[in-house]
């Protein structure tokens, strides 16, 4: 029987060798998989452990979280820009300005474990809220504890802590979703995000996170690598100002703070398609 040929005048590709493609395409995706995580735990390293003891000395005790947080702010824009080098990801931000103010509640859906990476080479002097059992992890305990991340264990003590953070000038970054979330899931928010910003009186910044194809999302591993390079795409909002909902009970502005986040996000995704489609 004869072959057909393609476009190009050339036979068609066997199976075999198409997945031989395949196999050498994820053996390249491994190598800059792992080439990353060794940079990132080398640099780790490297940030609290030598850069940290040897820069922190030199400045007042109550200056020294938000130095720490600086150095972290540098090393993940650092980071970010090395893994579009290698061809980890392509990743591009849209109104990254409004970022860039102090004292800002930014709420995002989580789609992917790498959203904490963008949106912490994005926002200086930022704090999130983080599981207190990773408090007791090498290399994530440090910048915890030179950070003062929070990791409240009661509902009560993380606003509380967010709140004296935002009233410190640093901004705060939260998922609240609570977890890493399938992106064809409905948007849906816990309430702690709208009660803190109302309590700090702080605007909150919503982030729409799309990736194609997803990656490191909820169920996946860090060998789970997709055939071809993600591309990142981060869209933030204009500012949602808490007086708006001024004058009601803290428990209905809440509600209808969250809401109005639950909205915005909604119809970011509209315009931009599920995260990783």
């Amino acid at each position: 029987m004869a072959l057909g040929f393609n476009r190009l005048g050339l036979p068609p590709l066997t199976d075999d060798w198409q997945r031989l493609q395949r196999g050498v395409r994820w053996l390249s995706r491994l190598g800059v998989t792992v080439t990353s995580y060794g940079v990132y735990g080398l640099g780790s390293f490297l940030l609290w452990y030598v850069i940290y003891p040897l820069t922190s000395p030199w400045m007042p005790p109550e200056n020294r979280p938000a130095h720490a947080r600086h150095l972290s702010f540098l090393a993940f824009n650092f980071f970010v820009r090395f893994l579009e080098f290698i061809g980890y990801w392509r990743y591009r931000v849209i109104g990254a300005d409004q970022l860039r103010q102090p004292g800002r509640v930014i709420v995002a859906n989580h789609p992917s474990f790498l959203d904490i990476v963008l949106l912490f080479s994005l926002v200086d002097n930022a704090v999130c809220v983080v599981k207190p059992s990773l408090a007791k992890v090498p290399l994530v305990s440090a910048p915890i504890r030179h950070c003062r991340h929070i990791a409240a264990e009661t509902p009560q003590q993380l606003i509380a802590d967010a709140v004296a953070a935002l009233q410190s000038g640093a901004s705060l970054i939260l998922f609240p979703q609570g977890t890493r979330t399938p992106p064809d899931l409905p948007i849906s928010f816990q309430r702690s995000a709208a009660r803190i910003a109302l309590e700090a009186e702080a605007p909150l910044i919503p982030v729409f996170f799309h990736y194609q194809p997803l990656l490191l999302s909820k169920g996946q591993w860090w060998y789970n690598l997709p055939d071809k390079t993600p591309e990142v795409l981060a869209v933030v909002d204009e500012a949602l100002n808490p007086e708006c909902v001024s004058g009601l009970r803290l428990s209905i502005a809440s509600r209808r703070l969250t809401l109005m986040m639950e909205a915005r996000l909604s119809d970011l995704e509209k315009c931009h398609g599920f995260s990783g489609k």
